[in-house]
């Protein structure tokens, strides 16, 4: 028994205040750092992400607490099921937050290009559906960074990705990768919505793409890579 109460309680919240000014503010710092490497691993941009969103000069204007890494207990259990990337909290509750998991996409992986894909479905969206994140509150989000800056081609792998793994992800066939509800102007930002075995109103994931060092322009080079999924 959790003292969180009844999930329902926070929709509105989420939905209407909480994600909407997540979103904003990760978009607004992302927009003023330096970008990644096609190289660089995810911990060291999670972490330099997380440090400039609490050091950000707008940051008093979001009541929210910022956590990195933040370990995930099964209390029931003694045990530690994970860590979650970057997570938000609207309240002194541990069990609402508002958790953004990070991965990769189109990365220079010893070499060679990688889409990262499978990666992204497998290891990232598949712990909000398997509740091992964000159990108690119906929303969770996903941010890929995109480190050749092609940030529609990472978009159509993930898609694909999706629509291949929608029965694991508990999703309505065939699997669709939306447009935000949150912010439906913006192409970067997507959802995705699920049936988790656990609640019977549906889960949401959000998805945020954001470009490495490239800045959004394509790497052109003869030597493109083949990605996971990928549709010439």
């Amino acid at each position: 028994m959790t003292a969180a109460g009844d999930p329902s309680q926070w929709d509105n919240l989420f939905q209407n205040e909480l994600i909407p000014s997540i979103l904003v503010h990760v978009i607004n710092t992302w927009e003023q750092m330096d970008k990644p490497a096609h190289h660089a691993h995810e911990d060291s941009i999670s972490l330099k992400l997380f440090s400039t969103l609490v050091n950000g000069k707008d940051r008093n204007r979001h009541a929210f607490l910022i956590r990195y890494q933040d370990v995930e207990v099964d209390a029931d259990l003694s045990k530690a099921i994970g860590r979650k990337d970057i997570v938000f909290f609207p309240s002194n509750e541990e069990d609402i937050y508002f958790c953004l998991e990070a991965k990769r996409l189109n990365a220079l992986v010893s070499g060679s290009w990688d889409s990262l894909a499978d990666e992204y479905v497998k290891e990232g969206m598949q712990r909000f559906v398997d509740g091992k994140y964000s159990r108690i509150v119906r929303h969770g989000g996903m941010l890929a960074y995109v480190l050749d800056g092609d940030i529609d081609r990472a978009i159509i792998n993930v898609a694909n990705n999706i629509r291949q793994h929608h029965e694991a992800l508990r999703m309505d066939p065939p699997g669709e990768l939306l447009t935000s509800n949150i912010r439906p102007a913006d192409p970067n930002t997507r959802e995705t919505r699920h049936h988790r075995r656990h609640e019977t109103t549906l889960f949401c994931i959000h998805h945020l793409f954001v470009t490495g060092d490239h800045g959004g322009r394509t790497r052109k080079t003869p030597a493109r890579r083949v990605l996971d999924n990928e549709t010439e």
